[in-house]
């Protein structure tokens, strides 16, 4: 329990350091978009690949790949329902309220809680993994399809988009050399090691920056039902469906304190990004994003206190 609390002042300490940088603005107006893009095509990749290498690929694609995936959808397509058929919402609205209601925020926040909290980086890989290679490029199809029903970026959505995401490919090329046993020469291990270092801390800075002056909420803007059920259904149904079906195969000790912490993670800022895309809802996944991740904190210490 000691040193779950402990990881997770340090998560906090550093987020601290990003919302006063992100304050008093020393690092210009456009820190948060360079030091961000830095972080999602060049560190957390090199940290993927630094890490997988080493890692056994049986314990990625395990239980655990299954409980990530199965509990997402689960949260997801009960959340379309609801918004669809109960709330009336438009069916590329329903479609945003799915990705807010369960795409967690897994590379700028699960990352660094696997380091610190979890201390096992690779239990990210298959949040990773599933949700760029798989969840992503489907409601984007359903999304690009619904505003354009002669659209032919159907290959590009679903083939394309994963392919160009350096995330997936550091993951994947991880797992190639895993499987097939392959050295990585010092010349190549060394650079990579250096670049993954910096993934953990940056993304910490960059998230914090980001909450900095964050105005969430603001009447006549949003719709702020949808969004606190957006909220509950990814921190808290989202964690209890992973809790639920981790049992169910079994898991315990270190592998279920994972699947139920990395159940809770907030929404991820992806889903404010594909909102923008097509023009839908982004003031609500904007705001369930900030919303998710101020909740999400106490929650994560909770499930981790109860399951460490």
């Amino acid at each position: 329990m000691q040193q779950v609390l402990l990881g997770f002042t340090v998560v906090f300490l550093v987020i601290g350091v990003g919302v006063i940088l992100g304050r008093t603005g020393v690092l210009g107006p456009d820190a948060q978009r360079s030091l961000g893009l830095f972080v999602y095509y060049v560190a957390t990749p090199a940290l993927l690949f630094d890490q997988v290498t080493d890692a056994d690929p049986a314990q990625i694609f395990s239980a655990n790949f299954v409980v990530i995936a199965v509990s997402a959808l689960m949260v997801g397509i009960l959340f379309f329902l609801l918004a669809r058929f109960i709330l009336k919402r438009t069916a590329p609205d329903a479609i945003v309220g799915m990705l807010a209601s369960s795409y967690a925020n897994a590379g700028n926040l699960g990352i660094p809680l696997a380091a610190y909290v979890l201390d096992d980086f690779t239990v990210v890989v298959p949040v990773i993994l599933f949700q760029v290679a798989f969840y992503a490029p489907v409601t984007l199809t359903a999304l690009d399809m619904m505003h354009n029903p002669k659209s032919t970026n159907l290959v590009k959505n679903l083939i394309l988009t994963p392919l160009s995401n350096t995330m997936v490919l550091a993951a994947i090329a991880g797992i190639i050399v895993s499987l097939a046993q392959l050295p990585v020469p010092t010349v190549i291990a060394q650079p990579v090691s250096m670049l993954a270092g910096a993934s953990v801390p940056l993304a910490l800075v960059v998230f914090g920056i980001s909450l900095a002056h964050a105005r969430i909420l603001q009447k006549g803007e949003v719709a702020r039902r949808d969004v606190f059920l957006a909220v509950g259904f990814k921190n808290v149904l989202h964690p209890i469906f992973a809790l639920m079906l981790a049992l169910a195969f079994g898991m315990e000790g270190p592998a279920l304190m994972a699947a139920v912490v990395l159940g809770a993670l907030p929404t991820a800022q992806n889903v404010y990004t594909y909102a923008l895309r097509f023009n839908t809802s982004e003031t609500m996944a904007r705001d369930t994003g900030v919303v998710s991740t101020l909740v999400s904190f106490p929650i994560m210490v909770i499930i981790s206190v109860v399951l460490g």
